[in-house]
């Protein structure tokens, strides 16, 4: 379940730069059919990695689950995820009703939008809160 996981992140990332298969495949050095592949849990190589890494894929996050860059150099949509996968976290079994959780998820976004707040810090947040 991890690898599928983990190249489902591949996914993600490509989806976040706005890249077809083709451009993403292209950057990283690699044909469409080898990046189908690698999004299906082909491990792709090093190089294809550093490549990616160097046009702004997250590969840390691809590889662990965990953003690298700081949440306040996301885009838009990825810090709105971030937000919601904090929440989600911080909450476990919890529940809240929809207004306070739309409240908890704005505030988690615009606590990410500050450069020295780290995702592990709105979660511990949140968990004293909830």
């Amino acid at each position: 379940m991890e690898n599928f996981d983990r190249w489902s992140r591949l996914r993600q990332e490509r989806e976040r730069l706005g890249l077809s298969q083709t451009d993403f495949a292209s950057i990283g050095g690699a044909s469409k059919g080898s990046q189908i592949l690698y999004e299906k849990g082909k491990p792709p190589t090093a190089d294809y990695l550093a490549n990616i890494a160097a046009a702004g894929a997250d590969v840390i996050y691809i590889l662990t689950g965990r953003r690298e860059r700081p949440a306040s150099e996301l885009t838009d949509r990825a810090r709105l995820q971030a937000a919601i996968e904090v929440i989600e976290e911080g909450l476990g079994d919890r529940r809240l009703p929809p207004a306070k959780k739309a409240e908890a998820i704005l505030t988690a976004y615009e606590l990410l939008a500050e450069p020295a707040a780290t995702r592990d810090n709105v979660v511990a947040l949140i968990r004293r809160v909830a």
